[in-house]
């Protein structure tokens, strides 16, 4: 995995003082944080992307998996953000008390946050360089759905 989604100064323009509680660095909550992005995007956007809109065309593609650095990262940075913080930061600062404490509900709020950005960023469409030209262009960030009815 080459491309970086998000680094700790991405997260501080979020959360300035995330890292004066006591963890001495969150590479590994940014990285688990960026394979999730990764696994969200393998489950909602390359199925539908590979077998296209009525394009049966795309169906012999032999791709099975999608190549990460052909993401456009500054597109899902913001989502990473959420995820760490939702998903791997708060969840070691919070307590897990009966009355939750500003941890717990920052993290709730992250993973609301991550949710509607990984929606907004599929419904807007994903940029995935599928040619490896160096250029999206604007076949390759067109959305894959246009609100029909899934099930």
């Amino acid at each position: 995995m080459a491309i970086t989604l998000a680094t700790i100064s991405d997260v501080q323009e979020y959360e300035p003082d995330i890292t004066d509680f006591g963890i001495p660095s969150f590479t590994d909550e940014i990285s688990k944080a960026q394979n999730d992005v990764f696994r969200d995007l393998r489950i909602r956007f390359w199925p539908t992307y590979v077998i296209g809109i009525y394009d049966i065309r795309k169906l012999n593609t032999g791709q099975s998996e999608p190549d990460e650095d052909l993401y456009t990262a500054s597109q899902l940075t913001r989502a990473c953000v959420y995820n760490a913080l939702g998903f791997h930061i708060y969840p070691k600062l919070a307590k897990f008390e009966p009355d939750q404490d500003l941890f717990e509900r920052k993290m709730e709020f992250y993973r609301k946050e991550y949710e509607r950005e990984m929606d907004l960023v599929l419904r807007d469409g994903v940029e995935y360089d599928a040619d490896s030209s160096g250029i999206v262009d604007d076949s390759e960030k067109a959305p894959t759905y246009y609100l029909r009815l899934k099930r």
